[in-house]
């Protein structure tokens, strides 16, 4: 009998999602990435009807919200039988992003060999598995408190396993009924979340793929050829999210006698959420000031009885749409700005504060309100704020942001350093690349740690969950009114952009001391440091393991030290 065969082509053709339209897709296997940045699926299989004797085309499709490509990768010559584990092998050896945390292989997999198929997948993410299969232990069935600690930096200690070992582990808990229920729903939760939650601009909302189309393209052409375990039918379902109660008001005059009394301080979570929808839409809606302090006292109660930082992100959404749809002003962002310690939360108010804000006398409104606040120390998280400015990457925000950096402490500038976004701006790196340039000979303490501090962030900017490419912009404001929101100008990928700053990357390392922090920021950008080995700063978190170009200056040969001198020896004159 005739064996399966695949064949890889030395050069991909690249295709569109549309191209698989009306044609059967026969998924080998997917694998998937939950980030709330960008969750990933990528999908390896073959399209059109698999009969015996005919060539069909082998493909790899990667799904996020913000990209979807399709490459024609190979073919493969449909047999009268096949072996996974043989026929697969060089299919998964190819690079498909981070390690996985849920797998799923065909249905025509023999459960015999599905464990091991699985395995076999996740070893080929060499020592990546060990931190995800201990992850995944740790927090079984909770994917979003996994996600969570990993985003706020949290180290998980992997246990004394080989590779392998770590691998059969994961593979044997992402089999799991309850690791697929609950990972799927984080996935499809996460997915919306991008779209809605990390403070992109309305024409990249638009022009995302929605969490409906993507569960559409999921259920219809994935799932009916892949093996999983018993779902629930309502398992498709966003995990569950803490509804509040409502506390209901029935006039402006019951609003105002509750503040002006302390009944409010002893309300529940659920009542203190209520209210303070309640006054923030007042606020909003009639601009007064004399709400600001009432304001105030409601936000920094329920952050004393510990509302979670989900809560108030999502009150901080829910503004967005009120003021999107003309119901209240941009000011209803500032409690979010002036009291939330959260990085996440002021940095996507300071966003969406400034994002949706008008010109008044010739400057955005939020500009002037950002700089009285910065100024006077009276914002909870002024690095929060600072980097989510600088993290939007627009012409006038970096303007502003470098007016006021010098009012940060160096704390200050440590947290704003932190501040992630999922789309990596052109002048966001140059911020913090032509600071690193003014500070790097500085003998002041506190430059020296802002210079540390620049350098973290040129290596965040380019994190794994980030794009893979480098975009520069601006905003056309109040962008929720404005075709388009964004208009782009320029566009790199990561290796182009890296050899736009490989000059000014290089000429920092070169002026360090020891150990020399811009070492490790050249080999995230896949570039070759120049300063001795003993010199360099060494993360101890490495950047993957990929060959290093080397585009540093080359030092001049000296006279007598051309390559034939090298090779023969020098000539004694005599």
């Amino acid at each position: 009998m005739s064996a399966c065969q695949i064949t890889l082509y030395q050069t991909p053709m690249p295709l569109a999602l549309d191209d698989l339209d009306g044609s059967l897709l026969d998924v080998f296997f997917a694998t998937g990435i939950l980030n709330p940045f960008g969750p990933t699926l990528s999908v390896v299989g073959a399209v059109g009807q698999p009969r015996v004797g005919r060539e069909i085309p082998v493909v790899e499709i990667m799904l996020n919200p913000f990209t979807q490509e399709v490459t024609q990768i190979g073919k493969m010559m449909v047999g009268e039988q096949w072996s996974p584990l043989h026929d697969l092998a060089p299919l998964i050896e190819r690079e498909y992003g981070g390690c996985p945390t849920i797998v799923l292989v065909s249905k025509q997999v023999p459960e015999s060999v599905r464990l091991t198929l699985v395995t076999q997948i996740l070893e080929s993410y060499g020592e990546r598995v060990n931190d995800v299969s201990e992850a995944v232990r740790k927090h079984f069935g909770d994917p979003w408190t996994r996600v969570t600690q990993e985003i706020r930096g949290v180290e998980t200690q992997s246990c004394e396993q080989t590779g392998a070992e770590a691998a059969e582990e994961l593979a044997s808990l992402i089999l799991s009924s309850k690791h697929f229920k609950s990972e799927l729903q984080g996935f499809f939760y996460a997915w919306h979340g991008s779209i809605e939650n990390t403070g992109i601009s309305e024409g990249m909302k638009r022009s995302a793929m929605n969490r409906e189309k993507f569960q559409t393209f999921f259920f219809e052409r994935i799932i009916p050829s892949v093996w999983v375990p018993n779902i629930e039918p309502d398992e498709d379902a966003p995990p569950p999210v803490k509804k509040h109660e409502r506390f209901d008001f029935n006039s402006l005059e019951d609003i105002h006698s509750i503040l002006k009394s302390s009944e409010w301080q002893s309300f529940s979570e659920e009542q203190l959420v209520s209210l303070l929808r309640a006054v923030l839409f007042i606020y909003g809606h009639q601009g007064d000031s004399a709400y600001i302090k009432y304001l105030s006292g409601v936000y920094k109660q329920l952050l004393k009885i510990g509302a979670d930082e989900d809560t108030r992100l999502m009150i901080e959404s829910e503004m967005v749409s009120l003021v999107q749809r003309d119901k209240v002003l941009t000011v209803v962002f500032l409690p979010f700005l002036v009291e939330d310690p959260s990085l996440q939360v002021a940095s996507k108010a300071v966003i969406d504060f400034v994002s949706m804000s008008d010109y008044v006398d010739g400057e955005l409104y939020a500009f002037k309100e950002l700089r009285h606040f910065i100024k006077q120390g009276n914002l909870a998280n002024r690095g929060a704020v600072l980097g989510g400015l600088v993290a939007m990457g627009d012409r006038q925000s970096i303007k502003l942001a470098i007016e006021l950096r010098s009012e940060l402490n160096p704390e200050e500038v440590r947290i704003a350093a932190s501040v992630t976004t999922p789309f990596p701006q052109h002048r966001m790196i140059q911020f913090w690349l032509q600071w690193a340039k003014e500070l790097v000979t500085s003998q002041v303490a506190e430059d020296q740690k802002n210079f540390g501090s620049a350098a973290s962030a040129l290596v965040i900017a380019i994190n794994p969950a980030s794009r893979q490419q480098v975009t520069e912009g601006d905003r056309s404001y109040p962008c929720h009114k404005s075709e388009p929101p964004v208009i782009h100008t320029r566009t790199w990928t990561r290796e182009e952009y890296a050899e736009e700053i490989a000059e000014d990357l290089y000429w920092v390392e070169s002026q360090e001391g020891a150990p020399r922090l811009f070492s490790d920021v050249l080999r995230h950008w896949g570039l070759m440091p120049q300063a001795p080995v003993d010199e360099q700063f060494m993360d101890e978190r490495p950047s993957e393991n990929k060959p290093l170009k080397d585009l540093g200056p080359k030092p001049p040969v000296k006279d007598g030290e051309g390559f034939l001198s090298r090779l023969f020896g020098t000539k004694r004159r005599t």
